[in-house]
Parts: structure tokens; sequence; C-alpha cells
């Protein structure tokens, strides 16, 4: 059973996902051969997310993040600086993603996320609370419509 998520990812993000996607492989000096690789696609894929006509998975979304892309600013469209923010804060922001993260496991029909999702949701949830702490975002962000998750349905047959 794959436990993967579909993030709908053309459909639910702000404009310019797959320009702000180009933009950061550009940053890292990368063909889209090159920067497909890093995220487990060939160029045709990366292209087509550029272009915002497919929408990556998780798990590229995670893979081009530890090669260095601000996945917030690919995502969301908004770059942000974590100095102001002391220890405490940061404590209190991560655990409050994390609780964010898990009720969102809950509501799931399984009630589960595999843990490269986990792992990804709770990164992505813990910037963009960084941002509303930072004024970055308003308060009255809602965070729901910002990140759509739903189930892969698979077939059986």
């Amino acid at each position: 059973m794959d436990k993967h998520i579909n993030t709908n990812l053309h459909k639910r993000l702000s404009p310019g996902f797959g320009a702000r996607l180009k933009e950061e492989r550009e940053r890292l000096e990368m063909s889209q051969t090159q920067f497909g690789e890093i995220g487990g696609v060939g160029r045709l894929a990366q292209r087509q997310y550029e272009s915002e006509t497919t929408s990556p998975t998780i798990r590229y979304m995670t893979a081009i993040e530890r090669a260095g892309v601000d996945i917030n600013y690919v995502l969301f469209g908004a770059k942000y600086e974590i100095k102001t923010l002391t220890a405490s804060d940061l404590d209190r922001i991560e655990e409050r993603a994390y609780r964010w993260v898990e009720a969102v496991a809950e509501r799931r029909p399984d009630g589960k996320l595999d843990s490269t999702s986990r792992r990804f949701l709770c990164q992505v949830i813990q910037r963009l609370f960084i941002q509303i702490e930072q004024g970055v975002l308003s308060t009255d962000t809602d965070i729901e419509s910002l990140i759509h998750l739903e189930p892969i349905s698979r077939e059986r047959s």
C-alpha cells in the first residue's frame, strides 16, 4: 500500500510555483536533467513541474530540499530569516507544528502518515509558523488552505 500523499500541488499552490522552482534550480546552477536526478525524476518531469503541468511528490520535494532548495519559497513564494526568534520561540513553534501534523495524520482514513511525509510536512509547517511569528504572513493565515492533503487512491485489480 502506497502511503504517499497526493498534494495536488499544481492545483493548490500560489501562482508562480514553477517559476520559483526554476529560479531555485538556476540559483544552484543545475540543468533540468541534473536537478531532476536529485529529485528522482527525469528531465521531462522536471520540465513539467516548472511549467506547472504536473505536480511533484513529497519524495521529490524532500530530495530537492536536501540539495539546498528553499521549499517554503518554492511552495508559497515567501522567504524568511530565523534570526529574530529565541530558542524558546523555536521550541514552541516546533511543538505546534508537530501537533498540527499529528492532527493531519489522525484525519487520514488510515490514521497514518509515512515518515517522509511526516518529516516534510513538519518542516514546512514550522517554517509557515515562523513566518507568521515574524509577521511575514498574517496571524489569520489559513494553513489548511495552503496545504491540501488527500490520500492517493489505488484501484485494486
